[in-house]
């Protein structure tokens, strides 16, 4: 009786940590990363007039070779706020049909606060190639900045997106494309990489660092990424920094001479 009892109670264990290990990788796969990169300041002085740097790449986790998951929305999160101010340059007031029309042209051309190129993958397996590109030209508005995207392949296309900034969030709803699964009936970004130069009007600055560097010696800035099939990922990033020490008074006590007997 005892036997059987320790040969059930062996079998129960075997179970439950052949369970936990399933479990465990089940956990773990939903975890792994459909998202790598950084955004970065272009100045590592606290305070200072600078640019921003958003270098992000997208894969499938699940199986390398399909395309990417879909990003719906991208929410960065600036370690303090005030960081932007879009009083400084020149604003872009065209309707989003205006610029679907006109594209770049629609906006002034001293309202240009940024560019880049996005790379989208359609899956493959149909007439035409599976990445296209598309390059980027951001343009200011009152708190918010507007994305206009042209597609090399095909120029008519004009995407428009506009990232809100509040306080120190800033949130983009990405253009959505029709496509064909797996892993979702939408083309999704392969790659995107957005530079925003240093700007400076009039002496003031368009973006500017925030006041103090951590005693970590990097500011953190974090994007929060919402796909299609509603998962939430985000990514963390180390911008680095640097301490700005006021220089020493001459009256300073570690300044003057000690004699030693």
């Amino acid at each position: 009786m005892r036997e059987r009892q320790a040969v059930r109670m062996a079998a129960m264990s075997v179970a439950a940590i052949a369970a936990l290990a399933l479990l465990s990788g089940a956990a773990t796969g939903a975890a792994l990363p459909r998202q790598f990169g950084s955004i970065t300041f272009t100045a590592s002085g606290p305070g200072k007039p600078t640019g921003f740097v958003l270098d992000l790449h997208f894969r499938n986790p699940e199986n390398p070779k399909v395309k990417p998951h879909t990003v719906t929305t991208m929410v960065v999160r600036t370690p303090v706020a005030g960081l932007i101010d879009t009083t400084v340059p020149p604003q872009c007031h065209a309707s989003d049909a205006q610029l679907m029309l006109e594209g770049p042209a629609g906006c002034p051309a001293a309202s240009k606060v940024g560019s880049g190129l996005a790379i989208s993958d359609t899956g493959g397996g149909g007439p035409f190639p599976r990445y296209s590109e598309a390059t980027i030209s951001n343009f200011n508005n009152r708190n918010e900045i507007i994305g206009v995207g042209q597609v090399k392949s095909i120029p008519l296309l004009k995407p428009v997106d506009h990232t809100k900034i509040h306080g120190r969030t800033s949130t983009t709803h990405c253009p959505i494309f029709p496509g064909v699964p797996p892993p979702d009936p939408y083309t999704p970004f392969k790659s995107l990489h957005v530079v925003f130069p240093r700007y400076v009007r009039h002496g003031r600055p368009y973006m500017r660092t925030p006041p103090r560097c951590p005693a970590v010696g990097h500011w953190t800035i974090t994007a929060e990424f919402t796909y299609a099939d509603g998962v939430k990922q985000s990514l963390v990033s180390h911008s680095p920094c640097h301490s700005v020490h006021a220089p020493r008074r001459k009256n300073d006590r570690r300044d003057v001479p000690r004699i030693s007997n």
